[in-house]
């Protein structure tokens, strides 16, 4: 019975160098691709969140496309968002509603030469 405990330690060695290393290369992957795409979600939240707070108030039915890009343009600029187009907002109006599409995508560098490419395309209604 002592020589079965024995051998059951033996066995349990715990992680290597090379699978400690590899794990911290894997969080470290992932850890920095999180830092770079979670961004471009807040971004695209914070401006939908304009075009629906409009939308929602009704101030979007009164308004120009020009109004609400200049609306959507002052709170980026508060909340330090660049790299947006204005010009992928549009809006069009059915049955007196007004309808606010946001579609656009954004390309952010994660590795050397490789790019994530995000693709958004919201209607609010």
């Amino acid at each position: 019975m002592n020589k079965m405990h024995i051998n059951n330690l033996k066995k349990q060695q715990g992680a290597s160098k090379l699978g400690l290393l590899v794990m911290f290369l894997l969080v470290a992957v992932f850890l920095t691709a999180g830092l770079k795409v979670v961004p471009l979600y807040i971004d695209h939240n914070l401006i939908v969140g304009i075009c629906d707070e409009l939308i929602e108030t009704g101030e979007a039915e009164n308004m120009t496309i020009t109004d609400i890009r200049n609306r959507v343009s002052n709170t980026l600029r508060i909340n330090n968002v660049t790299g947006f187009d204005l010009g992928s907002i549009t809006l069009r109006r059915e049955n007196s509603q007004a309808i606010i599409t946001v579609a656009y995508e954004r390309r952010v560098e994660l590795f050397a030469n490789l790019d994530v490419i995000a693709k958004f395309d919201s209607v609010l209604q």
